[in-house]
C-alpha cells in the first residue's frame, strides 16, 4: 500500500465522518430561520429554513461522493491503451500503476469538497451565532481556490516528473 493510497482513503473518510458530525451539531445550533446570505454590513438579507439548510448540504455530499466513486471505479475499467496520451511513456508500461495513481488522485477531490463544505457549514454556524461579532470568511473562499488548483495540478506533475516502480520479475 503506497503512502498516496493511505492519505487519499483516509483523509477521504475521515472527511465524511467529520462532515457527517458537523452537519449535525450544525443543524442543531442554527436558528430555524438560517441566514444563508450576508450583506455588506455583515447582516443577514437571505433565509432559509434550517431542515432545507440540512437537506442541501446533506444531498450534495451525498451524491458528489456517490459520483466519486463511480467515475473511480469506472477508470479501473478503462484499459492501458487508453492513456496513450500521457508524454511519460514509462507510465504505459505499468498501465496497473497508473490506475492505481488517477484512482487515488480522484479520491482526494471527494475528501478536499467535503473538508470545504465542512468548513462552510462551520461558518455558517458561527455567522448565524447572535454571540459572535466574526464575519470575515473570505479567506475559505482562497483555502478553497488553493484546495482545488493543489489537486488539479497533482496528477499532470506527478505523471509528468515521476515514474512508476517498475517490477522485475525473477526468474
Amino acid at each position: 500500500m503506497s503512502i498516496e493510497f493511505f492519505i487519499s482513503r483516509t483523509w477521504r473518510y475521515l472527511s465524511i465522518l467529520a462532515f457527517i458530525l458537523v452537519l449535525l451539531f450544525t443543524y442543531r445550533g442554527l436558528p430555524d430561520t438560517t441566514a444563508v446570505h450576508f450583506g455588506p454590513n455583515g447582516r443577514g438579507d437571505g433565509f432559509l429554513p434550517k431542515n432545507e439548510v440540512f437537506y442541501l448540504f446533506g444531498t450534495v455530499m451525498f451524491v458528489f461522493n456517490i459520483l466519486s466513486i463511480l467515475l473511480a471505479n469506472s477508470v479501473k475499467r478503462v484499459p492501458a491503451t487508453a492513456f496513450a496520451w500521457i508524454p511519460n511513456k514509462v507510465w504505459l508500461k505499468e498501465g496497473e500503476q497508473l490506475k492505481v495513481a488517477i484512482v487515488n488522485w480522484l479520491n482526494f477531490l471527494p475528501a478536499i469538497v467535503n473538508t470545504f463544505l465542512l468548513l462552510i457549514l462551520r461558518a455558517l454556524l458561527i455567522l448565524n451565532d447572535e454571540r459572535t461579532y466574526k464575519t470575515d470568511y473570505s479567506y475559505l473562499l482562497v483555502l478553497g481556490i488553493t484546495l482545488i488548483t493543489a489537486w488539479l495540478f497533482y496528477l499532470p506533475i506527478k505523471l509528468l516528473f515521476t515514474s512508476p516502480k517498475i517490477e522485475v520479475e525473477e526468474d
